[in-house]
């Protein structure tokens, strides 16, 4: 029996699409085409599926009749390379040399790059491999073009997934890329989900570049949010050079504000209607790097109706820590319902003492935190009366922590109790000291029914006794004036402290 050779002489292949959104693509084209009973239904999705059409015959070109055995296969190379499909031997039916069959193919391996086709008849392999081509309209979409799919039933997901492999820098590379002179180059809509989402390994994962002019004043970027979050940024990246900030959101502006931020600006009082919210390891950090003439402030806050800045530290450390050479400058004038001066101090006395108790200077020692000069009090009495400086406020506990820089650092906290020989206090130095001990003002006042408010409290140049009058008094160390009533449940009257 003779064996005949076969030759494939006119091939077709429907795999537009495919080059273009991922989605299966099937329709027939060329030979034997019926567009009428092949006309999808509306919201159908086309099949991952190509038709492959052809004209086969013999060595003598005589167009051939019958049943019979073919494979298919799909290569990345015109010669060798990697198999990317095999459709296995199928039976297919040819009329006066003409065939067509559909190849259920994955949309997988139509990535844009180059695939070729293999054709094996009754165990014969033709060659050479023949490309497989987009048709022309396939090269781009026309506009308004819509491709659809539900992205559960996709293997990743996405309607759309596109790839680009390309380590050359430039602006005007990207896997997907929009121009517009009006509207929304790339838009995204998602009910519940991601509208645009980009991901990226080096480089950004979404840039945007506004190349107006600057009376335009467009933006690179403008994220809009009716019940939501306009910008979520999360940066898990390790904080070395140069990223050794390893920021989530990052600003750059060279005519304006690196990052500016709006809140509601209501009436209405919201605890969270801040122009912006920061919270991290450290809440805020300010750094200002213009000159002293351009009022180069780390941080400048204003306030149109109240106050301008305010702080609270955690109870067992400072509300502010202020480390310049200067420290603080406050230029204004400040009004509260209990103002008054205070300072650290230490109990280098004899005796322990108490909340409300009168203390007075007796010298000089280090600050255990600094090292700085710092001062040092003991009870008042007859030696060291001259000396008054103030009313016990509180009591210190100093405990070690870890400092922002990682060594371990003292931690200044109000505590209750008495402060014994040796411990911190601070004390009210000048203003309202809400409850001073009639007991540290020494037994003159013991008897303290007819003390009026504004009467003058003063210690005795013998520091025995104390008196008050409605004028000065004859001599002695003025403390300051009755503020108010005498509590005799707890022995304390208030006083504005004002020593002379």
């Amino acid at each position: 029996m003779k064996t005949k050779t076969y030759f494939t002489q006119i091939i077709a292949f429907g795999v537009g699409l495919l080059l273009l959104g991922g989605l299966g693509a099937y329709w027939p084209t060329l030979v034997g085409a019926n567009l009428a009973a092949s006309t999808l239904a509306p919201g159908d999705v086309t099949a991952d599926a190509i038709t492959y059409q052809g004209y086969l015959t013999d060595e003598n070109n005589i167009p051939l009749n019958g049943t019979f055995a073919m494979v298919f296969e799909i290569y990345n190379a015109q010669a060798g390379g990697t198999l990317l499909y095999d459709s296995g031997e199928v039976d297919i039916k040819v009329t006066n040399g003409l065939f067509e069959v559909r190849l259920p193919i994955s949309d997988d391996i139509f990535n844009g790059e180059e695939l070729w086709l293999a054709q094996t008849v009754n165990k014969e392999l033709l060659t050479p491999r023949q490309e497989i081509l987009p048709s022309p309209m396939a090269h781009t979409l026309r506009p308004g073009a819509v491709i659809k799919g539900t992205a559960s039933a996709i293997t990743n997901n996405y309607t759309v997934e596109v790839h680009m492999n390309n380590d050359a820098f430039a602006f005007n590379r990207g896997a997907i890329t929009g121009q517009t002179t009006t509207g929304n180059a790339i838009y995204g809509l998602a009910n519940n989900g991601r509208a645009i989402y980009g991901q990226t390994r080096d480089g950004y994962a979404v840039y945007g570049f506004d190349g107006g002019t600057l009376a335009n004043r467009g933006y690179a970027g403008y994220f809009y949010s009716t019940n939501g979050i306009g910008v979520y940024a999360y940066s898990n990246a390790n904080r070395t050079h140069p990223n050794i900030l390893a920021p989530a959101v990052y600003g750059q502006s060279n005519r304006g504000v690196g990052v500016y931020g709006r809140g509601d600006t209501s009436n209405s009082y919201s605890f969270y209607n801040q122009g912006g919210y920061f919270e991290g390891g450290k809440g805020l950090f300010a750094r200002g790097t213009d000159s002293e003439i351009e009022a180069g402030y780390g941080a400048q806050i204003f306030s149109n109706n109240y106050i301008g800045l305010y702080v609270l530290g955690d109870n067992d450390d400072y509300d502010a820590h202020f480390d310049g050479s200067v420290g603080i400058l406050v230029d204004g004038s400040v009004t509260t319902s209990a103002a008054n001066s205070t300072v650290l101090t230490l109990n280098m006395g004899e005796t322990s003492l108490a909340t409300g108790d009168l203390v007075a200077m007796v010298g000089v020692t280090e600050s255990p935190s600094d090292g700085q000069p710092m001062l040092a009090v003991a009870s008042v009495n007859a030696t060291n009366q001259n000396a008054v400086i103030g009313v016990v406020k509180e009591a210190i506990a100093v405990s070690e922590i870890s400092g922002e820089d990682g060594n371990p650092r003292l931690s200044f906290s109000p505590t209750d109790g008495e402060i014994t020989p040796g411990g911190y206090l601070v004390i009210i130095t000048e203003g309202l000291a809400p409850a001073v001990n009639l007991s540290s003002l020494n037994s003159g006042l013991a008897a303290a029914s007819s003390l009026a408010i504004g009467d003058k409290i003063a210690l005795s140049t013998s520091g025995e006794t104390t008196r008050s009058a409605a004028g000065a008094p004859a001599g002695g160390i003025v403390i300051g004036k009755v503020a108010g009533p005498v509590d005799e449940a707890t022995g304390t009257v208030p006083m504005y402290i004002d020593i002379d």
